[in-house]
């Protein structure tokens, strides 16, 4: 399952702060993920006009920063384990739409909250009985 969040929303341009009317947004996320097992993978994604500020260098560095504000974010405010979350920057290299219009730019500066399923053909893991946690003490 991919939440898909546009820059716009979040951050104003070649900014990795979060804006004010997405703490909302975020916040009723936290409440969602904090109810599942699943790992979620925070990506940072933009289009491919280069970035080139004091605070970041590439696309590489504004995309990671995103991603892990959403991150920490989602750990320090929304209360989701750290242990679920991990966060990735794309820069510009997962486009959804064509970077040749201005549209398209736009729906590629984005930041996905990946849902991680595992592998169907992976033995699910049982939780530990209280027997079982009884015995490992």
């Amino acid at each position: 399952i991919v939440i898909s969040l546009s820059d716009n929303l979040l951050f104003d341009s070649a900014s990795a702060d979060l804006k004010p009317g997405a703490l909302v947004v975020l916040k009723e996320t936290a409440i969602i993920l904090k109810s599942l097992p699943n790992e979620v993978r925070v990506e940072g994604h933009t289009d491919n006009i280069p970035v080139n500020t004091t605070k970041f260098e590439s696309n590489w560095e504004l995309s990671s920063a995103r991603a892990t504000a959403v991150v920490r974010y989602l750990i320090e405010v929304g209360g989701v384990e750290q242990d679920k979350l991990f966060a990735a920057g794309y820069g510009d290299t997962h486009p959804i739409a064509d970077n040749a219009t201005i549209e398209g730019r736009a729906l590629n500066r984005r930041a996905d909250i990946v849902i991680i399923y595992p592998n169907q053909f992976e033995e699910p893991i049982a939780a530990p009985t209280a027997e079982k946690k009884a015995r490992l003490r």
